[in-house]
């Protein structure tokens, strides 16, 4: 607009409809110049696997990153490494040759001193854990849940209430088991070591070994109702007969940059949405014969420590399956519209793409 209309213009409005004018002006003016940006993925499928960075705030980060993981995997398999891909059947804890059910590691009052049961022990199956879980059913379904027994503790020094929950999951085997406590495990928590690595929070004990996963729940806090805690999880543990050892997919993963304790395990689409979203559809074509992980990477020069991105890896039972599960899912990113970035060659076939951010 000239400089003669503007004064024109200035002598005919109000000073409240001028500004009105003004500020309108300024901001269609600005939208017009609306930057978008984006965070970045990257697909590729190597051999047996589909894996690949998400959330990079540059290409050139997502790039490096999945260049690090295509090398990891190709230095553990030149050194003879291979993972293990079908369920193992958990070593069972034996008391007169019978498995040990969940209700039976549970103390009796007394057991651990100074404890006693508030009530009855609660059990639950696949059939009425949402009785107990309610939106948290269908993820340890998805685990294949067995079954849960659960009860409260009190301590009469410390008063007449129950203090803390105890819940004791059969998860049916070790990968389960695992996959369930890595999944609720916050990686900012303290890890302490009572019969396996344990997730403590001040008011929560998570921890696995054989096909069970334990939670303890304290219903208000102190270092003596802690103890107590802790002393029941021994006790408990000390019930088990099982491994410890995580699936060695786990061992795949670069360390460069890692973010301890932030693996997830799964093989079902639906914790892998609950993960990072991806599609209503099983896209990935993940199912009872594949095994997946993701993890969360420091950037190489993080502003501050929550400036990560994520690493994915999904192992499938034969290489064509992986090339298929590769190409469902570039095609559904492509679909989008999404903005892909030209680089050099990534595993048998890679993408780099932009995914806007609103």
């Amino acid at each position: 607009m000239a400089r003669w209309q503007w004064g024109k213009m200035a002598r005919v409005l109000s000073p409240f409809a001028l500004t009105i004018f003004i500020l309108t002006f300024i901001i269609l003016g600005c939208q017009g110049r609306k930057v978008n940006y984006g965070k970045y993925t990257v697909v590729m499928t190597e051999g047996h696997y589909v894996l690949g960075v998400w959330d990079a705030k540059s290409s050139k980060a997502a790039i490096n990153q999945a260049r690090k993981l295509l090398k990891a995997i190709s230095t553990k398999e030149a050194e003879g490494f291979a993972v293990t891909t079908t369920r193992t059947v958990a070593a069972p804890s034996v008391r007169g040759g019978t498995q040990l059910k969940p209700a039976l590691m549970l103390p009796k009052s007394d057991y651990v001193k100074g404890w006693k049961r508030a009530g009855e022990i609660e059990i639950y199956t696949e059939k009425n854990l949402i009785q107990f879980m309610h939106d948290e059913t269908e993820v340890y379904h998805s685990y294949n849940f067995v079954e849960l027994a659960l009860a409260e503790y009190r301590n009469p020094k410390l008063g007449s209430e129950p203090l803390l929950r105890v819940e004791v999951h059969d998860m049916g085997a070790p990968e389960n088991a695992f996959g369930i406590y890595s999944f609720n495990r916050n990686p900012e928590a303290d890890f302490e070591i009572i019969g396996n690595e344990v997730a403590a929070t001040m008011l929560t004990f998570d921890t696995w070994k054989g096909h069970y996963f334990v939670h303890i729940r304290l219903y208000e806090f102190s270092d003596d109702i802690k103890e107590g805690a802790q002393n029941i999880l021994r006790y408990i543990m000390n019930q088990i007969r099982g491994t410890t050892k995580p699936p060695d997919i786990l061992k795949l993963f670069p360390r460069d940059h890692f973010v301890r304790h932030s693996e997830r395990y799964f093989w079902n689409h639906n914790i892998l949405n609950k993960i990072h979203f991806i599609a209503d559809e099983n896209i990935l074509m993940l199912n009872e014969s594949t095994i997946g992980l993701t993890a969360e990477y420091l950037r190489a020069k993080p502003k501050n420590p929550a400036d990560t991105l994520s690493v994915f890896l999904i192992r499938y039972p034969t290489q064509k399956d992986a090339t298929r599960a590769y190409d469902s899912y570039k095609a559904h990113l492509l679909a989008k519209g999404y903005p892909t970035i030209t680089t050099k060659k990534l595993g048998s076939q890679g993408t780099v793409i932009q995914i806007p951010v609103n």
